[in-house]
């Protein structure tokens, strides 16, 4: 391993330990995208299926744990976001079988528009935590992540 990749990996390492749990899910849903597009990539040159499954495979992965990080005792909002990650686990398991691009289209869509909605909702809490009074004191926050390997 080069020393760049050293770098970037302890770098990304300490991005992911020290990001609220807002920005954590932004990240997860970047690599998601990252993911398929990069096996939509590798399709449209026409090869290196192993390279396209290993891709589908970590953006099931990283969807699987969005999934298993909901709270569904919170209601109905958490069940219909479960629906919604099964069913885009369920299109990325069909695009791998079929080595299909619409379907691989599909769900950079909506991983992409459920990021883009987790990355607003992330600015609207960074915007209200500075409005909130200074002088009110905070609770110290208990870090409460996963090292996850975006990349590899």
């Amino acid at each position: 391993m080069n020393q760049h990749a050293i770098k970037h990996g302890t770098y990304q390492k300490v991005a992911v330990e020290t990001a609220s749990q807002g920005k954590l899910i932004v990240m997860l849903f970047n690599g998601a995208v990252q993911r398929t597009k990069q096996a939509e990539r590798l399709l449209a040159e026409g090869g290196r299926p192993g390279e396209i499954h290993n891709n589908l495979i970590r953006a099931q992965d990283i969807v699987a744990e969005l999934r298993s990080a909901l709270d569904l005792s919170q209601g109905e909002v958490a069940h219909n976001m479960n629906r919604i990650y099964k069913y885009i686990h369920d299109q990325l398991i069909q695009a791998n079988l079929r080595k299909d691009p619409a379907i691989m289209a599909e769900c950079i869509e909506h991983l992409e528009a459920l990021r883009d909605t987790w990355q607003e909702v992330h600015e609207l809490q960074l915007q209200q935590s500075f409005v909130a009074a200074p002088s009110a004191p905070r609770a110290p926050r208990t870090p409460h992540v996963q090292t996850l390997d975006l990349q590899g």
